[in-house]
């Protein structure tokens, strides 16, 4: 995640209160890199709102 680039309330929120979760975010369970989150519009026949996304390999988890 970009120094600096602002998180929403909700993404803010599904963080929770520790500020070392909110820099590396939550661990992705099928490679471990750490995952962002993301605001994800709806497309292709899937649903939009807010997920955690894995800069990797693309696996979403809805927050």
């Amino acid at each position: 995640m970009a120094s600096g680039a602002k998180l929403s309330k909700t993404a803010r929120a599904s963080l929770g209160k520790d500020k070392d979760a909110a820099q590396l975010g939550k661990p992705c369970p099928q490679c471990t890199t750490p995952m962002v989150a993301t605001r994800v519009i709806k497309s292709a026949g899937q649903p939009g709102g807010m997920y955690w996304v894995c800069p990797k390999d693309d696996f979403r988890l809805k927050t």
